[in-house]
């Protein structure tokens, strides 16, 4: 068991140990607020409805090591300086479906991320027995708008109906792909596939997410040398699966460092977009009486005379 979970027991002892930390202030809570009508709802009530769940979290928590493995469990065991969802970078059903939605609330965080899926049964299919599975993939850094497959490590999960993890293989580094619409291009001759991917080849991505977060496709695991060999959810088959998607979630696992310098990103971003809306007032207002101006006249119309204010 140690072999295949290396990082049990020290997992183990972070759990309780969170989990006595968090029993006591719990505690604490309850009797200040007993003569209070209004309770704080706790944390693994308060992220029941997201897609990393308490269980899921654990069950991740055990496959990496390091601080990302403590990231990944603060929703859940929060100190009294953090919030539940302060590392929730983007939730479809909240900031909105898409790729420029997306994009928008993860640009400039550079530290580790967690990406999760939740799709349904077969898009392809009219079928009344519908499937629904979860799978997500765990970055070590950032995304970034590239036409080709970049990243430096990462892991693959299968997380319900079935867990598993698929980690990197070593024959291929093809770990994440990220591409927006490129901007200020009229044509392309070739153009590259728009959404995000993991795994795979371009147009053969064993992961692959489209730009309106509608369709999820996931390809037989034989096309991707990135990460290991297996299924993504049960009863896969070896032909591209299109499915449904339900909810896409994205958690920031840097810690408060990542998270700072993305707010100071965001701001810098927003402070250049209001400085290129603005009007200059005063080169507007000397137009009239600019050179420019009365040389644009003068082509306009040549015969116009042209008179000076004395």
């Amino acid at each position: 068991m140690l072999t295949t979970v290396p990082n049990l027991t020290e997992c183990f002892t972070q759990f309780v140990n969170a989990r006595l930390q968090n029993f006591a202030s719990s505690e604490q809570d309850v009797l200040e607020s007993s003569n209070s009508s209004s309770r704080e709802i706790s944390p693994e009530k308060a992220c029941s409805s997201y897609l990393l769940t308490c269980g899921r979290a654990w069950g991740i928590s055990l496959t990496i090591r390091g601080t990302i493995s403590e990231e990944i469990l603060k929703p859940y065991f929060p100190s009294d300086s953090d919030t539940k969802d302060e590392n929730l970078l983007y939730r479809s059903s909240l900031h909105g479906k898409g790729l420029n939605r997306f994009w928008s609330n993860i640009e400039g965080y550079l530290g580790p991320l967690l990406l999760l899926i939740s799709a349904t049964g077969d898009a392809q299919e009219d079928s009344t027995n519908i499937r629904k599975w979860t799978i997500c993939a765990l970055t070590h850094q950032g995304f970034e708008n590239r036409d080709v497959f970049y990243g430096n490590s990462g892991t693959l999960y299968a997380i319900c109906p079935v867990f598993h993890a698929f980690s990197p293989s070593g024959k291929e580094r093809n770990f994440v792909y990220s591409h927006l619409h490129p901007t200020g291009r009229v044509y392309e001759p070739h153009p590259k596939p728009v959404g995000i991917a993991f795994g795979g080849t371009n147009g053969n991505e064993r992961v692959y997410m489209d730009e309106d977060f509608a369709k999820a496709t996931v390809r037989h695991h034989a096309i991707d040398k990135t990460y290991h060999h297996g299924p993504l959810f049960p009863n896969q088959g070896f032909l591209p699966v299109e499915a449904l998607i339900l909810e896409v979630e994205v958690w920031g696992l840097g810690g408060r460092k990542a998270r700072e310098i993305q707010l100071s990103y965001k701001k810098r971003e927003d402070l250049f977009t209001e400085q290129r809306r603005k009007v200059d007032l005063k080169t507007f207002a000397s137009w009239e009486d600019s050179p420019e101006k009365m040389m644009m006249d003068i082509i306009a119309d040549p015969n116009r005379v042209q008179r000076e204010d004395r």
